[in-house]
């Protein structure tokens, strides 16, 4: 593709003229164009030429063809949060900033509600909630909701009602050519059912009809335990019976990390019971790990949006802080092997104690419901890690240093080995395409069955022949 800067092209004038008056054209040197342009992870990330604030559909559509005519990168934001290596290869391309598209409008019967592409989980979960309602949406409050939607999704709400791209009834999609269409299963079913996991390779949402909820319980029962690193056997040996009869309205939630006011030498193992539903029922099922000897114990109710500060996944938390190279290596699992476990405790332990400029990092254990999940046929849509009981990742976060760079990315890959050579599969990594990396191969990431490689690139090469969508994990 040809680079913005090669062409004489006044976007103010060439593009600005085509948009909506509510949308707007930033470019390098504007006051706002650093902000617009921030990531959560800098490093590997896109180079941006010009940002073009969309405020409409149209909008959007324009500034693709626009691309298209100039043979432009171009490449969605909402959030900010994708981090891939492909990423790194959008250059000096225009961001479509979907941020003003953030609208949460409730359907008369209160089931269904349109969100805009540019939505934020944090913006989601409160407009509903002042409704009375809920949506399975992530955890991090400053992520998009479009592109964990895209990738399958995993939240909270997941054991009861499904993953976040079961909640789609149908969505509003920009083709890479710049047409737009409504997908649904009774229209265009092939790439309704293609959006649902590896949706980031066939266009840009610009709303979703989604399913939304009742809010069952105000508030949620939680329950924190903090260990000390010789309890690891004890407490993984107790989880994996627990996980076998997890309600479906429970979340396992653990961090391996330091926190040197607990204990300055060695990582804690950070536990939490999250249960939507009255404290006495999240007590009893808590109850078996209060016989493992713990550091300190916290429990209490909270709001989802209170959720997110105690697990550190609120706008100003640590999962969320921007300004670090942060690199994650997911593995899916059926259940957790503790000898390869106590490997990953040792082995961040260690680097931790060589590299101190990585003890910043966390090692971060999803233990979700998965009821919900596995009650959906696994071929209905293109997420392919259904049967998976546990999502795993690592989040190696140091600030910028190129000296540690590999360092960082040889931990990082340590530790998903150590699980993957104790899984039930040591041959076929399952990497959930939202946390991936990026060096994983796309049977790892798009599922090992050939028939789903095999129809994602006969989707593709129909909806998109020239791979304009090709910075996320792409297909092709």
């Amino acid at each position: 593709m040809a680079s913005l800067s090669s062409k004489n092209i006044d976007l103010q004038v060439d593009l600005g003229s085509r948009l909506s008056p509510s949308a707007s054209v930033v470019l390098p040197g504007d006051a706002n164009f650093a902000n617009l342009t921030s990531r959560w992870r800098e490093w590997r990330a896109p180079t941006i030429a010009a940002v073009v604030q969309v405020a409409t559909e149209d909008d959007v559509q324009q500034v693709v063809r626009f691309a298209n005519e100039y043979d432009l990168p171009f490449i969605a934001r909402s959030g900010g949060h994708g981090a891939t290596e492909a990423m790194a290869s959008a250059k000096d391309a225009i961001q479509i900033d979907f941020r003003k598209l953030s609208q949460v409008e409730l359907s008369e019967d209160g089931k269904t509600a349109i969100i805009g592409g540019g939505a934020t989980v944090k913006g989601v979960v409160e407009a509903l909630g002042k409704l009375g309602k809920q949506a399975v949406t992530g955890i991090c409050e400053s992520v998009g909701v479009s592109a964990p939607i895209l990738g399958g999704g995993h939240g909270w709400l997941q054991g009861q009602y499904g993953l976040p791209a079961d909640q789609v009834i149908s969505a509003r999609l920009v083709l890479p050519n710049g047409d737009a269409v409504t997908v649904s299963e009774e229209s265009y079913p092939d790439l309704f059912w293609a959006i649902k996991g590896a949706g980031h390779n066939f266009g840009l949402i610009t709303e979703w009809k989604y399913r939304v909820y009742d809010i069952k319980n105000a508030k949620w029962s939680y329950e924190i335990f903090v260990f000390s690193g010789d309890k690891l056997e004890t407490l993984y040996d107790l989880t994996n019976e627990m996980i076998k009869t997890q309600p479906p309205q429970v979340t396992h939630w653990t961090y391996i990390t330091k926190v040197a006011d607990i204990d300055p030498e060695h990582p804690i193992i950070w536990y939490a019971i999250i249960y939507d539903g009255p404290a006495p029922e999240a007590r009893q099922y808590a109850k078996p790990i209060h016989a493992i000897e713990a550091i300190m114990v916290n429990a209490g109710e909270a709001t989802i949006p209170e959720l997110a500060v105690l697990t550190f996944q609120d706008e100003n938390g640590p999962g969320c802080a921007k300004g670090l190279t942060s690199l994650r290596y997911p593995i899916g699992l059926k259940s957790y092997n503790t000898a390869s476990v106590r490997k990953v405790y040792n082995e961040i332990d260690e680097t931790f104690r060589k590299v101190p400029e990585l003890a910043g990092s966390f090692f971060l254990l999803e233990g979700y419901s998965t009821q919900g999940v596995q009650a959906i046929e696994e071929a209905s849509t293109a997420f392919p890690h259904r049967s998976d009981e546990v999502l795993v990742t690592s989040y190696v976060q140091y600030k910028p240093n190129e000296s540690i760079d590999a360092a960082a990315q040889g931990f990082g890959k340590k530790l998903r080995n150590y699980l993957l050579e104790g899984s039930d599969d040591p041959d076929h990594l399952r990497a959930y395409v939202n946390y991936a990396n990026g060096d994983e191969s796309l049977q790892e990431v798009y599922g090992w069955e050939e028939w789903r490689l095999e129809k994602l690139r006969k989707l593709k090469q129909l909806w998109d022949p020239e791979n304009k969508m090709c910075y996320y994990v792409p297909i092709i």
